[in-house]
């Protein structure tokens, strides 16, 4: 089984529109990147591998925590991603990044002391084929920890769909069954996801969800740059190509709906909820 759609759409508009707005992008997701970091019990000397590592972002961050002594190595399917990943970490000699699907390709490494992903774990077609990879190259006792959107308590995705559907027709159901499809939303399901950790051979292993909030300092401004580019309304508008005054019409009822949630300072400070997984490799 291959992940050819997944690799498609990451080396295609997908993948060039979260290249652009990584700034953004680093800003809204700063404080689960800050939650998943404390799961992992990052030191100097501690070799990680991390999944799903985009634009470097979090690489960044694991690498300074690791200090010249450790090793961080990032793996990814998009070439936009990759290239300002490595751009961004030409000045760091303990991280590296390489275009590998773990899923179907071989990595030549093995004995990380951690496995962790950002908000990139769910792209799989088969995640417990995926993990049982991923174990194989993780030392005895190696920690591994990474999240997922929640299906509800997200108005980040919900409020803007809501309003492009109303005017525009629903996006087309996923695929049905117990597995969900490759996707945000993909391990939302606690119950699923540890199960799928358990039969990929983990030991101790624990799922929760868990409140985040999501801010840009900059405001409704930042936010309405981005928010064609990202998240479910981005594959909306691909789908039905609305014109130029229809999409400006949609984006003053969003822009109109998220003033509600702008702070005392004028950021925009979005409740948002997560999963999180962290379990041990035997």
């Amino acid at each position: 089984m291959t992940n050819q759609p997944v690799h498609e759409i990451w080396n295609g508009q997908s993948g060039l529109d979260w290249a652009r707005h990584q700034r953004d992008l680093d800003h809204y997701l700063a404080g689960s990147m800050d939650r998943l970091a404390a799961l992992v019990r990052l030191a100097p000397g501690r070799r990680v591998l991390e999944i799903g590592s985009g634009a470097g972002s979090f690489s960044l961050a694991l690498s300074q925590a690791v200090g010249p002594g450790g090793e961080v190595l990032g793996l990814d399917v998009s070439e936009p991603l990759l290239a300002l990943a490595r751009a961004r970490a030409a000045h760091c000699d303990n991280l590296a990044f390489e275009r590998l699907d773990i899923q179907t390709e071989d990595l030549d490494r093995h004995g990380f002391d951690i496995c962790t992903a950002h908000v990139g774990m769910m792209f799989f077609s088969d995640p417990v084929l995926a993990l049982s990879r991923i174990r194989s190259r993780l030392a005895p006792g190696a920690v591994i920890a990474f999240n997922g959107w929640s299906a509800q308590d997200n108005p980040w995705f919900s409020l803007p769909i809501s309003v492009a559907e109303r005017h525009l027709g629903a996006l087309p159901p996923g695929a049905t069954g117990e597995t969900p499809p490759p996707g945000p939303l993909a391990f939302a399901d606690v119950t699923h996801v540890t199960g799928l950790l358990r039969a990929a051979g983990y030991d101790r292993i624990e799922g929760w969800q868990e409140a985040i909030m999501i801010r840009h300092p900059e405001g409704l401004d930042a936010l309405m740059q981005t928010l064609s580019y990202v998240g479910p309304i981005s594959t909306l508008y691909r789908m039905k190509q609305p014109d130029a005054a229809l999409k400006a019409r949609i984006a003053a009822e969003i822009r109109d709906a998220y003033s509600a949630y702008i702070d005392a300072e004028g950021a925009v400070a979005l409740p948002g909820c997560m999963t999180f997984y962290r379990a041990v490799a035997p």
